[in-house]
C-alpha cells in the first residue's frame, strides 16, 4: 500500500507539469493564430460579402437629364415648360403659358457648343386668340385708342437668341436677347373699318413684323 501511495505521488507532479507546458504552449500560440496570416479565409468571406464602395456610392457626376423651366420674354410673356438633356451641350424642351392676353404654346432647344457659359437657343410657338388692347395700351399709355382688330388676335412666333447661362448645382440660370418674328391673319371683314391701317397689317390681313426679343429665365433640374 505504501509503495502505491508513493507511485501515485509522483504521477501527480508529472501530470501538473505537462498541464502546465500545454497551458504555456497555448499561450504562446494565441497571438499567432489571432495574426492577419491565419485570418485570411476571414478577410476573403468578408469581401465577398461586403459590397464594394465604388458600387454603393452615387457617382457625383452624372448628368441630370430631366428639369423644369420658368422664364419670361418680350414675345411669349411668362412660360413653364420641360426640359430634357441628353447631353451637357444640347437641351430640348416645350411647355405652355400666357402672354397676358391669352394662352399659348412653345417648342424649342438650346445648345452651348462651348461647354459652359455662351449659349444659343431656337424657338416657336402660338399664341390663341385674345384681346391684348390691353397690352398695347400699356406701352402705348392713356392715349390708346382701342381697336376692334385686336380683341381676338392671335399669333405664331419664332425667337432666335443667344445669352449667357451659368449653372451651379442642380440650377441654371440664363440671359438671352435676340430676334423675333411674329406674324398672324387679320379677319378681312374687319379691314374695311380701319381708317388708318398699320405699317405691319398687309393690304390682305397678314401681319408679319420683326422685333427684339429678351428674355430671363432658370431651369431647376431634378
Amino acid at each position: 500500500m505504501a509503495r502505491g501511495s508513493l507511485s501515485d505521488r509522483g504521477k501527480a507532479p508529472r501530470c501538473i507539469a505537462s498541464g502546465a507546458a500545454l497551458l504555456v504552449g497555448f499561450t504562446l500560440a494565441a497571438p499567432l493564430l489571432a495574426s492577419p496570416s491565419f485570418d485570411v479565409a476571414a478577410t476573403d468571406a468578408d469581401e465577398m460579402t461586403e459590397p464594394s464602395s465604388e458600387m454603393t456610392e452615387p457617382s457625383s457626376r452624372r448628368l441630370r437629364s430631366l428639369g423644369l423651366m420658368f422664364d419670361l420674354g418680350t414675345m411669349e410673356g411668362g412660360m413653364m415648360s420641360l426640359v430634357y438633356r441628353p447631353t451637357t451641350w444640347f437641351r430640348v424642351h416645350g411647355g405652355g403659358g400666357t402672354n397676358g392676353a391669352s394662352p399659348g404654346v412653345r417648342l424649342g432647344a438650346a445648345v452651348s457648343p462651348f461647354g459652359r457659359g455662351l449659349g444659343l437657343s431656337l424657338e416657336g410657338g402660338h399664341f390663341f386668340p385674345g384681346d391684348i388692347n390691353g397690352l398695347f395700351a400699356a406701352f402705348a399709355g392713356s392715349g390708346y385708342d382701342d381697336s376692334h382688330l385686336l380683341e381676338h388676335f392671335d399669333y405664331d412666333f419664332v425667337n432666335l437668341q443667344v445669352g449667357w447661362e451659368v449653372e451651379r448645382g442642380d440650377l441654371m440660370f440664363f440671359v438671352r436677347g435676340g430676334v423675333g418674328y411674329l406674324w398672324s391673319q387679320v379677319p378681312t371683314d374687319g379691314l374695311a373699318r380701319v381708317e388708318n391701317l398699320s405699317s405691319v397689317v398687309d393690304s390682305d390681313g397678314s401681319v408679319e413684323l420683326f422685333m427684339p426679343s429678351l428674355k430671363v429665365g432658370f431651369i431647376g433640374f431634378l
